[in-house]
C-alpha cells in the first residue's frame, strides 16, 4: 500500500516537471511571436521589406548604347536589333493549344529554313531530328539574323520556329580604324555591353547610358495590384564623334592592305592628321582585327599611335636640326667633315659607311647624316639639346584622352645614347608625339596637340559634354626656325641630291623626313638580327609651302621582299595616301581650296522606291535599289550622315533581294551593300569597281558567292 502512494506522488511530480517546461516553451514563443510582431525583425532581416519583395517584380530596361560617328555624321558602331532562330521540336509544346507549337513538318522547314540562312538544308533537318531535346538552334547560321530574315521567315508561317530579338553592337565597317574605335562585347554575367577597347572602352561611362527600371506589386495569386507599377525610363547613351574621316580612313586602309600583301611586316601603321588643327584624319595599324566578326581580336592589343614605344631613327633628326637653327648654329653653307666618330670606344657611322668627304651641312642633312647631326649636338651642347628635345614634348604624354598613353623616354645617360639619340637611337617615342613635335613646322612654330574626338553629345537631352578644339602644346621654335626647317625638308624630297624621290606625289610638292633605325629585342636584349631588321618610316607633308596635311607611316621588319622594303621604305603607302587625301580635300598645289560640297542624307526608310529616289536625286545623291519590292525598309548610310554629293544610298526594299550594277562603286559601297543584305561580297583588288561575277538585276541570297574586281581609274 505504501509502495502505491509513493508511485502516485512521483507522477504528480512528473506532471508538475512537464506543465512548467511547457508553460516555459509556450511563454518564450510568445515572447518571441510578439518581438517579431513589434519590431518586424527576425535574425537580422527586415520581414516587412521581405514580404514586399515576394510580391514585388521588377523588370530592369537597359539602355541604348551611343553611337560613334566619324566627323561627317557617318555611323562608326550603334547598336542594332538582331534575332536569334530556335526551333521547339517537342510534342508536347502543343498540348492543350489548338495551334501547334513545335515543329511539325521536319523536311518542309529544314527547306524553307535553307532559303534564309547560311545552312543546307540536310543539315537542318538533321538538327530538327534530335532526340530528348525540347527546343534547338542553329549556331552561327542562326545568330545575328537581321530584320529582313525575320520578317522573311515569319512569312513562311512554320510551327514551332521562334525569332529572340537581341541588340547587338554593329560596325558596318569590319576592319576600319579598328584600334582606334575599338570594341564593345557582352559582359558574361550581366549581359551588358561593355567596352573593351578604344573609345568603346575610353567613352564606356558616357556611351552606356543609364538603365531604366520597371517595379509592380503583385497579390498572392499572382495578379498584378492596379495603379502598384513604379517606371524609370532608362537614358539613353552619349554619342561620340570622332575627326577621323570615314573616306581619308579608306585610303589607309587600302594602302595598309596592300603593304601587308607585299611585305608582310610585323608592325605597320599610317595616321592623317591635319597640319593645322591638330585633328586626326585618318589611323590604322597592322595586324589589325575586326569589330564585326571579332577575327584577329587580340592579335595585339596596344594602340600603335599612343601606347606604341619605339626608337624612331632619323624622322627625330629634324628636332635636333630645329634646335641647331634656332641657336644659330646651322650654316648651310659651312663645310663638315661625314663619315664617322668615336664615341666611348664605339665608331658610329654615317649609313653609307664611308661618307661624303666634307660636304654642307644643308647637304649633310638631305643626305640624313648621323655624323651631322652629332656635330650639331656638340655646336648646342648636349644638355641644352636635351632641353631641345624637351621642349618639343619628347619625355611625356601628349596628354590626350586615350587609356595607356605613353611617356617614352630621352635616353641621356652617358655620351653614347646622347650621340645616337641625334640620329633616333635610344630614344623612344610615340606617333602622337612626333605628329604633335612636327606640328611646329606647319604652324610658325606653335606646336598642336593631336586629337581625336570632335565631340561627346546627347542627342535626346542636346547636351554636349566634350568639345574637341585646336590647341597649342607649346611654342619651341619661331615662325623664322619654322620656315628654315621646313626648306631642308623640302629639299629632302625634291632636291637634286635628294634619296627620298620614291615619296615625290605627282601634281603636288612634298616636304619630309625618312627614317630608318634598328629594332630593339625584348626579349634578348640588344636589337633584332637578320638582313634587314629595320623600323623603316616617312613622316611627310604637303603642299610643301603651305602644308594642310601631314602622313605618318611606319613599318618594322618586313618579312617578304626586305631589300625592297629598305631601299623604298613606306613610299607604297604614304604616295596614295597623300595623293587620294589631297584630291578628296580638293587641295591643289599650294593653293587651298574650298571642300567639295558634302549634302545631308534624307531620311528615306517606309517611303514608296519611287518617292525615295527622287528625294536623294533632290539632293544629289545616287540611289541604288535592292530587290523588287515597292517600299523602302532600310537604307545605307543612314539619315543624317553627310556624303559627299553623287554618293550612292543604297536602298533595301521589301521584295526578294536582287544583284544591282556595282560599276564604279568604292570599297564604301560594298561593305554597306554587305551591312544591309548579310551576303559577303570577295573583294579583289583596289579602287573602283571594274567587274562582278553575278549579273545586275539577277535574283540573289545569302548562298550567292559574289566577287568583284577593282581596279584604279586609270587602269579602267
Amino acid at each position: 500500500m505504501a509502495k502505491r502512494k509513493i508511485k502516485i506522488k512521483k507522477n504528480k511530480l512528473g506532471a508538475v516537471l512537464l506543465t512548467c517546461v511547457l508553460g516555459l516553451l509556450f511563454f518564450s514563443l510568445v515572447l518571441r511571436y510578439g518581438y517579431v510582431m513589434l519590431s518586424g525583425h527576425s535574425s537580422g532581416e527586415d520581414l516587412i521589406m521581405r514580404a514586399n519583395q515576394k510580391y514585388l517584380s521588377q523588370l530592369d530596361q537597359s539602355a541604348e548604347r551611343g553611337k560613334i560617328y566619324d566627323r561627317n555624321g557617318k555611323i562608326l558602331a550603334e547598336d542594332v536589333d538582331r534575332f536569334r532562330l530556335v526551333a521547339v521540336i517537342d510534342k508536347r509544346a502543343s498540348e492543350d493549344s489548338k495551334e501547334p507549337r513545335h515543329v511539325v513538318d521536319v523536311k518542309k522547314t529544314a527547306k524553307q529554313l535553307a532559303k534564309v540562312i547560311d545552312k543546307s538544308e540536310k543539315d537542318i533537318e538533321k538538327r530538327l531530328k534530335t532526340k530528348k531535346a525540347f527546343q534547338v538552334e542553329f549556331g552561327k547560321a542562326g545568330q545575328n539574323l537581321t530584320y529582313h530574315d525575320k520578317e522573311k521567315i515569319e512569312n513562311m508561317k512554320l510551327p514551332g520556329i521562334t525569332l529572340y530579338p537581341e541588340v547587338q553592337r554593329f560596325y558596318p565597317n569590319g576592319n576600319f580604324a579598328s584600334h582606334l574605335i575599338g570594341m564593345a562585347q557582352k559582359d558574361p554575367d550581366t549581359g551588358e555591353l561593355k567596352g573593351a577597347l578604344g573609345v568603346e572602352k575610353i567613352f564606356d561611362s558616357y556611351l552606356s547610358g543609364e538603365k531604366g527600371h520597371a517595379s509592380y506589386t503583385r497579390d498572392i495569386w499572382g495578379y498584378i495590384i492596379p495603379n502598384s507599377k513604379n517606371e524609370v525610363a532608362p537614358k539613353r547613351g552619349d554619342d561620340v564623334h570622332l575627326t577621323i574621316d570615314s573616306n581619308i580612313q579608306v585610303f589607309v586602309e587600302e594602302a595598309l592592305d596592300k603593304m601587308v600583301e607585299r611585305y608582310e611586316p610585323k608592325d605597320l601603321f599610317a595616321v592623317v592628321m591635319d597640319a593645322k588643327t591638330g585633328e586626326i584624319l585618318a589611323y590604322s595599324q597592322r595586324p589589325t582585327f575586326n569589330p564585326e566578326t571579332g577575327e584577329d581580336f587580340g592579335k595585339k592589343w596596344a594602340n600603335d599611335l599612343y601606347q606604341n614605344l619605339y626608337e624612331p631613327g632619323s624622322t627625330f633628326k629634324t628636332y635636333g636640326l630645329a634646335a641647331a637653327i634656332q641657336e644659330g648654329v646651322f650654316k648651310p653653307n659651312e663645310k663638315y667633315e661625314s663619315g664617322y666618330r668615336d664615341i666611348q670606344g664605339s665608331r658610329i657611322y654615317d649609313w653609307n659607311k664611308e661618307g661624303w668627304g666634307k660636304i654642307p651641312m644643308s647637304l649633310g642633312f638631305t643626305y640624313s647624316s648621323n655624323t651631322l647631326m652629332m656635330k650639331l649636338q656638340d655646336l648646342v651642347g648636349a644638355d641644352k639639346m636635351q632641353s631641345w628635345y624637351e621642349k618639343f614634348g619628347f619625355g611625356k604624354s601628349t596628354g590626350s584622352m586615350f587609356d595607356g598613353e605613353q611617356s617614352g623616354n630621352i635616353a641621356w645617360e652617358n655620351e653614347l645614347m646622347q650621340k645616337t639619340s641625334a640620329f633616333g637611337q635610344s630614344t623612344t617615342v610615340t606617333p602622337a608625339q612626333m605628329l604633335q613635335a612636327q606640328s611646329a613646322f606647319f604652324n610658325k612654330g606653335e606646336m598642336v596637340r593631336p586629337y581625336f574626338v570632335e565631340s561627346v553629345m546627347n542627342p535626346v537631352s542636346e547636351d554636349t559634354y566634350y568639345k574637341g578644339k585646336r590647341e597649342v602644346a607649346g611654342k619651341p621654335i619661331t615662325n623664322e626656325t619654322a620656315k628654315k626647317v621646313l626648306d631642308e625638308l623640302d629639299k629632302v624630297v625634291n632636291s637634286k641630291n635628294s634619296h627620298a624621290t620614291s615619296f615625290r606625289v605627282d601634281g603636288y610638292r612634298v616636304g619630309g623626313k625618312t627614317g630608318t633605325a634598328q629594332v630593339a629585342d625584348p626579349e634578348n636584349g640588344g636589337y633584332v638580327k637578320g638582313a634587314n631588321p629595320y623600323f623603316s618610316s616617312f613622316i611627310g607633308h604637303a603642299p610643301s609651302k603651305n602644308p594642310r596635311v601631314v602622313v605618318y607611316a611606319g613599318m618594322s621588319l618586313a618579312q617578304k621582299r626586305d631589300q625592297e622594303a629598305y631601299e623604298l621604305s613606306v613610299s607604297k603607302a604614304f604616295v596614295p595616301i597623300m595623293k587620294n587625301t589631297l584630291q578628296y580635300l580638293n587641295v591643289g598645289g599650294d593653293e587651298i581650296k574650298d571642300k567639295v560640297t558634302i549634302n545631308k542624307v534624307p531620311d528615306v526608310t517606309g517611303k514608296t522606291v519611287e518617292k525615295a529616289q527622287q528625294t536623294l536625286e533632290e539632293q544629289s545623291l545616287i540611289p541604288v535599289v535592292i530587290g523588287q519590292g515597292n517600299k523602302v525598309v532600310s537604307q545605307s548610310p543612314t539619315s543624317s550622315t553627310r556624303l559627299l554629293t553623287h554618293s550612292h544610298v543604297l536602298l533595301l526594299t521589301n521584295g526578294d533581294l536582287t544583284m544591282p550594277d556595282m560599276t564604279g562603286w568604292t570599297r564604301d559601297d560594298i561593305i554597306a551593300f554587305e551591312s544591309l543584305t548579310g551576303i559577303t561580297v570577295k573583294v579583289k583588288g583596289s579602287g573602283f569597281v571594274h567587274s562582278q561575277s553575278q549579273v545586275a538585276q539577277s535574283p540573289i541570297d545569302k548562298k550567292t558567292a559574289i566577287t568583284v574586281e577593282l581596279k584604279s581609274k586609270e587602269e579602267s
